[in-house]
């Protein structure tokens, strides 16, 4: 299956999730880059405490 970036909408690899270039938030596909362009902030990862 293939899948494209929210923002872009360009072709996203497998490779690019392997190495952590591509985060998933609420089912959308997105580049770091394209993330930090449209919300104007880095990528951050929501931390559950325990």
């Amino acid at each position: 299956m293939t899948h494209t970036c929210a923002f872009c909408n360009e072709a996203i690899e497998p490779v690019d999730i392997s190495f952590n270039e591509v985060k998933i938030l609420d089912g959308e596909y997105w580049h770091l880059e394209c993330y930090a362009e449209y919300f104007e902030d880095a990528f951050e990862e929501v931390l559950e405490e325990a």
